[in-house]
């Protein structure tokens, strides 16, 4: 772990010089932290439902980043997250980024594909392309991604920051099993507001369906949606075994969680405030991908314990099937032709 925070440092203050769009804002540049007394707090929305599981890696994630971020500023500067959709659904916390109304968004690279100029973020969001988390680190350092973040933000008014942390990579979550592709054919599948979700399982042949991460569990239970897509920590912590006990851990996608910024903030930030939120932000993301890694194995066990099923598949037939799927549906039609090959190529 000390080699990605390492990794991270270096992608993270070398990103800020890629940051585009611009500020109306005539204190650009000159910084908004507060005083000990009342120190200004960096506040995020997530449609992610609140826990208050002090080994969640999730409250895990908030609290380092808020602690580490409140130490090198000397108690001026930290951060703070809204959950459960409180401040508005995705569209509505994006519109409050471009606004500058928010400061931050913890989200994936999926949601990206819902802005403006973004063609290039389908890409990033498809099933394998990424080996593990050191593919996708390699790919974060690179000039590809330091061109894409530009690109959104000049468009946008949103710069996506930096990596929060890694997740496991996401497995499916059902009420019967889950083996052969062609069992995805008319399943219900919850989604994310996410437009890059929502294409992705219509072109498998399933029925994809938008709930909130907060109705997740209500609408299984309910037949609502006859599964989900996630990763096992979090479906664990919401005990969504109890209602879909199926597990396939089919590791589709490598997921990520980016802190989408306001480029408003951004801009006036001091060149210090970044330095502190660089360092705090890579700090974070080394606490809590350690924290979804050391939880992972215990979690499975507890979907085991509780009566659940992890259910036997293979690999290859999964990863053939929805490269196929995304070389003859998305390629050259969502995203630039070969740039799916380009980052898969990525040397890590």
């Amino acid at each position: 772990m000390k080699k990605l925070l390492s990794v991270l440092l270096v992608l993270l203050l070398s990103a800020s010089v890629f940051a585009g769009g611009s500020s109306e804002s005539v204190a650009a540049g000159s910084g908004i932290a507060g005083t000990v007394d009342n120190p200004r707090m960096l506040r995020a929305g997530t449609s992610m439902p609140a826990t208050t599981d002090t080994t969640s890696p999730i409250y895990i994630g908030e609290h380092a980043l808020n602690d580490k971020l409140m130490e090198l500023s000397g108690g001026t500067l930290g951060y703070e997250c809204i959950y459960g959709g409180a401040l508005g659904n995705n569209t509505q916390l994006l519109a409050q980024l471009r606004a500058g109304t928010l400061d931050l968004m913890p989200t994936g690279f999926d949601l990206a594909t819902n802005l403006q100029d973004s063609e290039k973020f389908y890409a990033v969001a498809m099933p394998y392309v990424f080996d593990n988390d050191e593919h996708m680190e390699a790919f974060l350092a690179s000039d590809l991604w330091d061109e894409m973040v530009a690109e959104l933000a000049e468009s946008n008014g949103i710069y996506i920051s930096g990596l929060f942390y890694h997740q496991p990579a996401r497995v499916f979550n059902t009420k019967r099993p889950i083996v052969h592709p062609e069992d995805l054919h008319g399943l219900k599948m919850r989604v994310p507001e996410s437009t890059v979700q929502m294409d992705l399982w219509k072109a498998v042949g399933a029925s994809p369906t938008v709930v909130p991460g907060s109705e997740l569990y209500s609408s299984l239970d309910s037949g609502i949606v006859d599964g989900q897509e996630n990763d096992l920590v979090s479906t664990v912590s919401l005990k969504l075994y109890e209602v879909a006990p199926y597990y396939t851990e089919v590791d589709y996608i490598k997921q990520a969680m980016l802190l989408y910024m306001s480029q408003k903030t951004w801009d006036a930030m001091s060149e210090e405030e970044k330095g502190w939120y660089n360092e705090a932000l890579a700090y974070a993301c080394e606490v809590t991908s350690q924290a979804y890694a050391d939880q992972y194995e215990g979690d499975k066990q507890a979907i085991i314990d509780a009566g659940g099923t992890i259910v036997e598949f293979d690999y290859e037939e999964w990863k053939e099937f929805f490269t196929d799927i995304v070389h003859e549906t998305f390629d050259g039609k969502y995203f630039p032709s070969g740039l799916y090959d380009e980052i898969q190529a990525i040397e890590y």
